[in-house]
This record gives C-alpha cells, structure tokens and sequence, in this order.
C-alpha cells in the first residue's frame, strides 16, 4: 500500500481549516470483532495514573476527538472542550460500557448525580434506565452486561480520578460543574460517537477520516493510550492515521509501558505528547517500524522523567541524538584519559 505524502496531507488539513466546521458526523461502519483480547482481559478502566500530565497539552484544544479506551477519553475530552467525540475500541464490551456512560450523562444533571448512579445502590435505577435507553435487544443486553460486570471497578477508578485531580488542583468532569456540562451536552445532542473500531483495520478509522473531512472537522486530540505497543506501524494503520485531519493545532497523546523508554516514577507508563505534523513525518518515514522505534527520541521534559514531547519529524531528532551520543562520547573519553593520567600520577588539570 501507497503511503500518503506528507505535503498532501498537510495541504488537505490546511484547506479544511479555511473552511467552516461544524457538520454531523454520520454513523461510522464497526470493524470486525478480534478473535482475541489483550490478556483476555476488558479493559473496563483505566490503569494510567498519570492522566494529569496530559493537562498542559490537550487544554483548549477543540475539534474533533479521536480516542480508544474508556473513562480516561472523558477526562481528557472535557479538558479540551472537544467536539465532537469518536470513542473506539476493538472490544466490543468497552464500546458496551460507554453505552452505559451515555445514559447515566444524560439522566444525571450534576457531576454528583453522575457519581451517584455508580454506586451500588443505584444499580436498579441503572438497569432501568439502560433498559429504557436500547430498545434494541443486542445493545440493551450489551450494555446491560457491561454495567453489571464493570460497575464496581468503575466507581473506584472514578473516586481515584476525583482525589488525584483534587490533589493537583487540576478541573476535572467528575466534580468541575463546567467540565461535566460539556460532556452532558455532547451526550444530548448525539455527538458523542462510539463504535467498535480498530486503529489497524480497514473500516472504522478509513471511514471517520473520509466523514471527518467531509463534515470539516479537524482533530484536536488524538488519544491512542498505550495500544501502539501492541502492533508494528504497517501501511494499514499509517493509512488511518494519515487519513485524519491532522493539522498543525492537533496534538497525539499516547502512554507507552515497553522497556528502553523512561517511564514515570510509580507508574507503568511514559507518557508522551506530539504534535500533529510531527506524527505524520514519522509515519511517512520506513525506517519507523513502530511507537518504540519513534518514542527513544523523544527527550524527557525537564520537570519529569518519564514525560516526552516530540514535535520534530525523524530526520531531524535522529540529528540530535546523533550529537548527544557523540558529545556523550567525548565525555566519557576525557574521564578516561583524566583517570589513566590520575593513575600515572600525572598533573590532571
């Protein structure tokens, strides 16, 4: 498969930003069911700890929301004030519990509300309003499922979210009035988009990058948690993602869990951000076979070891990394030579 050139895609993104935005998306076509899950687990929450290191990089970044997993797509989607919002993922039952998430955001009013309904005493006021949400039998019974074995994983993930942002004196959809009145509005007027999709696969993500385009939205976040570590970049996936309306405003997040790269400190992950056009450089390059290949020339922040941002495309970083590793040389050819000279009993200036 051909890979788009990266001038053909700048040159699309920059002519859809002239343009006016706004236009539904239509309903997006589900891509095949796996034949199997990561670990045969559902990932009913999240187990990235460090969601806040996200804040600076996705704040105020409307458009278009692209993100797999769960409850961490709304965290970062209402830190944004995205709009509209694809939430995807290849396991049926995580799209099941975001059909779950649409009835409880549109029933409750408040953040507290929200919260409330997860609890188990509201697990019959659950059933009956997912019962009344999906008349159709098949999403009913998913949803149905996916509440009943997620709800209490749910209710402490969300409680952990709440005192973590609470601690950092970060906003947050689960208490922030604002935040969760976003979300609740996406949710009534139908732009919160959810479908069983796979970043690798033929269907979902070709079809969103045709109707994103179409409709004249542009991403602003696009969120890939750690699921890049689980596959290599074939032309299939770098076919996606170079469909998308990547454009000089849109920012990737993604965390990462494989060895050779920093990772925060009590955490399993790294956690990166990078700019738009930088991700297409790389995609565009053969030489990146995967996130791991990309991600060991992302330098750390100062502030935190574990946190990256790349927004130079291959050639250029792998300049860079050239030149540490030569002065890093030098470095350690001069302690040598100090040392021998140290050990002679020479005058070491």
């Amino acid at each position: 498969m051909r890979f788009l050139p990266l001038a053909a895609v700048l040159v699309s993104a920059l002519a859809l930003a002239q343009q006016p935005s706004g236009s539904p998306l239509p309903p997006l076509p589900e891509d095949p069911a796996p034949k199997e899950i990561v670990r045969g687990l559902h990932y009913w929450v999240s187990n990235e700890a460090h969601l806040e290191l996200f804040h600076g990089a996705v704040k105020d970044h409307p458009g278009l929301y692209v993100g797999v997993g769960s409850d961490q797509n709304y965290l970062l989607a209402a830190w944004a004030r995205a709009e509209p919002l694809v939430l995807l993922d290849f396991d049926q039952s995580i799209v099941d519990l975001h059909r779950v998430y649409r009835v409880l955001f549109r029933e409750a009013a408040t953040p507290e509300d929200f919260l409330r309904l997860w609890r188990a005493e509201s697990r019959a006021e659950v059933r009956r309003l997912v019962t009344q949400g999906y008349p159709e039998r098949k999403q009913r019974q998913g949803a149905l499922l996916a509440h009943a074995s997620a709800r209490a994983s749910v209710e402490r993930r969300l409680l952990r979210v709440v005192a973590r942002m609470k601690a950092l004196s970060l906003p947050c959809f689960l208490v922030d009035a604002g935040d969760y009145a976003h979300l609740r509005r996406l949710y009534l007027e139908d732009k919160v988009h959810l479908v069983r999709g796979d970043l690798t696969a033929a269907r979902s993500m070709s079809a969103l990058g045709r109707a994103a385009l179409e409709a004249r939205h542009s991403v602003g976040v696009l969120y890939l948690s750690n699921a890049e570590q689980y596959f290599d970049y074939g032309p299939r996936f770098r076919a996606n993602i170079q469909g998308l309306p990547l454009d000089a405003r849109s920012v990737v997040v993604r965390t990462s869990g494989q060895r050779g790269i920093s990772h925060v400190k009590d955490d399993y992950y790294h956690y990166n951000t990078q700019s738009g056009p930088s991700f297409l450089r790389w995609l565009e390059d053969r030489k990146t076979r995967n996130v791991r290949g990309m991600l060991r020339y992302a330098p750390d922040t100062v502030a935190t070891v574990g946190l990256s941002r790349l927004d130079s495309g291959p050639d250029e970083a792998r300049e860079v990394k050239k030149q540490q590793l030569v002065a890093k040389a030098l470095v350690k050819k001069a302690r040598a030579k100090r040392t021998l000279r140290s050990a002679r009993g020479e005058a070491v200036r």
